[in-house]
């Protein structure tokens, strides 16, 4: 009966045009490393060399993922990451110049700061779900993200 009230949140993983990617729940313990690992190691399986990923602390989760089960296939696909722009200014100076977006080459003027923007979006949800049973809350994530996925199609075919 009270099962509604471990949920905590979703983690998800969106393309730098806001896309989903990956979803999961985040279950009791609020947001881990385990869910981005999780989403790293999907990442890599589907898309394989060469990912640039994004993440609040990223310095943090480097020293972590090269001590994790995936430090070999990391360093095989040259998976990548930085710090998101608006998140960059609360670290430190010296991590700041190794991991901040805009101090890597290839990031162009990408912020890395989409998922944000997909919260923003998806917030009204809140509200919707808070009581729902696990079949419809997922149905109402699934109706919002395959909507706002088809309307980033649209836009991008006018621009």
């Amino acid at each position: 009966m009270f099962a509604i009230f471990k949920k905590l949140g979703i983690f998800i993983t969106v393309c730098r045009h806001g896309f989903l990617l990956t979803i999961c729940d985040m279950v009791r313990s609020g947001e881990l490393m385990k869910y981005l690992i999780a989403s790293l190691n999907k990442l890599m399986e589907v898309f394989g060399k060469n990912i640039l990923y994004g993440y609040n602390i990223k310095c943090v989760l480097e020293k972590i993922l090269l001590r994790s089960l995936l430090a070999h296939h990391i360093k095989e696909l040259n998976l990548q990451g930085v710090v998101p722009a608006f998140h960059g200014h609360a670290h430190n100076h010296l991590c700041q110049v190794q991991h901040h977006s805009k101090y890597k080459v290839g990031t162009g003027k990408e912020d890395f700061e989409t998922c944000e923007h997909v919260f923003s979006e998806s917030n009204a949800l809140a509200a919707e779900t808070l009581n729902a049973t696990e079949f419809h809350h997922h149905q109402a994530l699934n109706e919002h993200f395959c909507f706002a996925d088809m309307d980033k199609y649209a836009n991008l075919c006018m621009s």
